[in-house]
Formats: C-alpha cells, structure tokens, sequence
C-alpha cells in the first residue's frame, strides 16, 4: 500500500487532529522520518497517543511501522508529487494501471473494515422479506441501481428501478405488498435520494442505505446501514471511480450472501434464467 495516497485519499474523513499531522507530513516531507513520536508531536502542538492512533487508523501497527512504510513511500516516488494525483498530463498505462491498483485495494480494505457483518446480515433478512424492492440513486448510483435490479430479479426478487421521481412515487404509493426501499447516496446528502426517502420513510417503508457516512442525512433516515467506503479525496474527481466501485463491491457481498442463505433456491432460478437467455441468443 502506498501510504502518502492513503493519507490523501481519506483527509476529508481526518479528525482535526488527524490533518493537522497529515498537513505537517506534507510540509516537511522526509524530514519527519528522522524525527521520533515526541518530537513531531512537539511541533504539531498535539500528541505521542495521537500519533499512534492516527497511524492505527490507517492500518499500521503503530508509530514506526507508519514510518517505515512512508519512507517506501518517498523511495517509489521521489521527484515525483504529480504521482499523488488522480490523474496528470502524459501518464503512462503503467503508472495508471499503478494508481488504480493501489486505489482498489485500499477501497476493498476500508470497505470490509466499515462493512459489518451483522448489517449485511440484517440487509438480507429484509430482501428475504420483501415482496416489493424498490431501488433508487442518482448519476454513478444509478448503475449500482441497476445493478441490484440486474442481480436479485434473476433469483426472483421483484425488484423496481424508476429513474423518474414522479413515477418512481408514483410505483411506490400503489404497492399493497410488503416493501422496502434500497437509497443509493455516496455522502448520503443527494438531494433526489433523500426526498424518496423522505416519502417513503412517511409511509412507514423500511430503508436500506448504501452510503458511506453513517451520521449522513440518508444515514439518519436508514433502518439499515450499509456502509461503503471509497478512500477518494481529490479536488478535481474526472470520474467516480472508486465510489461507483465501492458501492458495487457491496452490492456483490449482499448477493452472494443472500445467494449462500437461499442456495438451492437461487441456483434454480439463476439456471432457469441461464436457459431463458440461451434460446433467445438462438433466434
């Protein structure tokens, strides 16, 4: 893993503290890594207990550890600040396929490390319940959507993705079956969402939320919580790559799990709609 990334990647999510240690790690470079925990906590007006949780935080053993692995850090990239940016001018296919690969890892990281299992768990036992799914996100969210719908309608799941908000309501107020609803948001504040599921939560609907932040307002409103973990913090995103990843790499876990409780029934159905897609690529 490379460290200086993981600590930009995850700043917005820092404590106060938290940046003051990440900002004094920029500021000074490799000057830090001749210093011992008292001395850098000296200078940042903090610390040694706050050092050794914010390197903990990050999925270090403690304070030395941090600084053995960001001294390989500056190693792999000296002379090289543009490499902590999501993309630059005149990249080669190996520094992207670099960048992704460690971007990837450390979203699966802090995604299973954020996922509880108890949640997963409760998430099920509500699909397995329901009679009615509906599902809704907006923009990248919208593919995790449709994701859910693609996934869990071919084991049987009556599963409804609308994009538009009127009709979507529309669907939702006429079902007189049992139901839940399934909120796509990243940060959890996107507008769209969050007016679904204000209705929906009037209706007296049971809500999942596939989001990252637990105190956001769709967090607020969720009967159920699962949370996922991008690890993105640039100022210019070109696209949401590691979220819409996040958010899918969920969606996976959740159907393998209610595939592993619902074993013999789900694989039937999977080769029933196998058999169904095979003669029609025939015609």
């Amino acid at each position: 893993m490379d460290t200086l990334l993981i600590i930009r990647q995850n700043y917005s999510s820092f404590t106060t503290v938290e940046k003051k240690i990440a900002d004094y790690i920029f500021e000074v470079g490799e000057k830090m890594l001749e210093k011992s925990a008292q001395e850098v906590a000296g200078e940042i007006g903090s610390s040694s207990a706050a050092l050794v949780r914010f390197s903990r935080k990050l999925g270090y053993d403690g304070f030395s550890q941090f600084k053995q692995k960001l001294s390989a850090s500056y190693a792999a990239h000296v002379d090289d600040e543009e490499y902590y940016k999501e993309v630059n001018d005149s990249e080669t296919p190996t520094s992207i396929k670099n960048k992704l690969k460690v971007r990837v890892n450390h979203m699966v990281e802090t995604t299973n490390s954020a996922l509880l299992d108890d949640e997963i768990m409760e998430a099920v036992s509500s699909i397995d319940a329901a009679e009615n799914i509906f599902v809704f996100g907006i923009g990248a969210s919208s593919m995790v959507a449709q994701d859910i719908f693609q996934k869990f309608s071919r084991i049987g799941k009556q599963v409804i993705f609308i994009q538009d908000a009127h009709l979507f309501v529309s669907s939702l107020s006429v079902s007189n079956k049992k139901t839940i609803f399934i909120g796509i948001s990243m940060k959890g504040e996107t507008k769209e969402v969050l007016e679904l599921a204000s209705v929906v939560q009037n209706m007296k609907i049971p809500i999942i939320a596939i989001t990252s932040r637990e105190n956001s307002s769709l967090g607020q409103m969720a009967d159920c919580i699962l949370h996922s973990v991008s690890g993105e913090d640039y100022q210019m995103r070109t696209a949401a790559t590691m979220s819409l990843m996040a958010q899918l790499y969920v969606v996976d876990i959740l159907f393998y799990m209610y595939v592993s409780e619902h074993f013999t029934e789900s694989y039937d159905k999977l080769e029933k709609t196998r058999d169904a897609i095979k003669l029609l690529e025939k015609k």
